[in-house]
């Protein structure tokens, strides 16, 4: 059996504070609507569903990598991941800032800046992004593991 490693992608803050939102009216909707039952109970479904989807990425030993979509952790849909083989894997501290459209004042272009620790794959002078977390340890540990398993160098830029 080939060994793989699994790389769930995080959900950025606004997916999780927007689906919560959305989750909390499907079910006030439900409770309390006046639609039929059937309508109220299949808009409680669907919200519950994508309230539980993610996008993870599967390494395996052979390189023959998946995009793996899961509702709750069941795969429902695979997708070839195409992605070269690694020269080295960097683990890093990076900030990233998104535009903050939501916000209250949307015109003075506020920003979000969200501090994490990335996983990558360089290959040549090209790079692809595998993971991102805020947990230092966590990350550190899946990158040891995927080199030793690829038997790829991991550099530690964060000690940097």
């Amino acid at each position: 059996m080939t060994k793989n490693i699994l790389f769930k992608q995080e959900k950025p803050l606004k997916g999780k504070i927007l689906s919560g939102i959305i989750l909390c009216v499907a079910a006030a909707f439900l409770l309390f609507g006046t639609e039929p039952l059937q309508t109220r109970i299949i808009f409680f479904v669907c919200m519950v569903l994508i309230n539980g989807f993610s996008v993870s990425y599967r390494i395996k030993e052979n390189f023959e990598n998946k995009k793996v979509f899961a509702i709750f952790g069941l795969p429902f849909f695979k997708t070839k991941l195409s992605v070269a083989f690694p020269d080295y894997i960097s683990v890093f501290s990076a900030s990233f800032s998104l535009d903050n459209e939501w916000g209250t004042i949307a015109a003075i272009g506020t920003q979000e800046r969200q501090e994490s620790v990335v996983i990558r794959f360089f290959t040549g002078n090209k790079h692809f992004t595998l993971y991102k977390t805020e947990n230092y340890e966590r990350a550190l540990q899946m990158a040891n593991e995927l080199g030793e398993m690829l038997d790829v160098e991991v550099h530690d830029a964060t000690k940097e």
